[in-house]
C-alpha cells in the first residue's frame, strides 16, 4: 500500500471517529474524548501528507524499493521436438 493511501486512510479514520462521536448519543466525557482522539488522528494524517509533499524523494525511493522486491515471473522454455 502506498504512503499516499495510508495517509488518506488515517485522515479518513480521524474524520469517522469525529462523526461517530457526534452522531451517537454518548455521555459528554466520552464524546469529548472521541472528538479529541479523532482530531489527533486527523492531524497526524495531515502531517503525513504534508511530509510527503515537502520530501517527495522519500516517496519515490519507497516505490522503487517496493517495485524491486517483486520478482518478475520467469518463462519456461519449451523443449523443441526434432522430427
Amino acid at each position: 500500500m502506498g504512503s499516499l493511501t495510508k495517509a488518506a486512510l488515517i485522515c479518513g479514520s480521524g474524520s469517522m471517529i469525529i462523526l461517530i462521536s457526534i452522531l451517537i448519543n454518548l455521555p459528554f466525557a466520552v464524546q469529548i474524548f472521541l472528538l479529541l482522539t479523532g482530531l489527533a488522528v486527523s492531524v497526524y494524517g495531515v502531517f503525513l501528507l504534508v511530509k510527503m509533499v515537502v520530501n517527495p524523494a522519500e516517496k519515490s525511493s519507497e516505490t522503487l524499493t517496493e517495485q524491486a522486491s517483486i520478482p518478475a515471473p520467469k518463462k519456461k522454455k519449451r523443449p523443441t521436438s526434432t522430427l
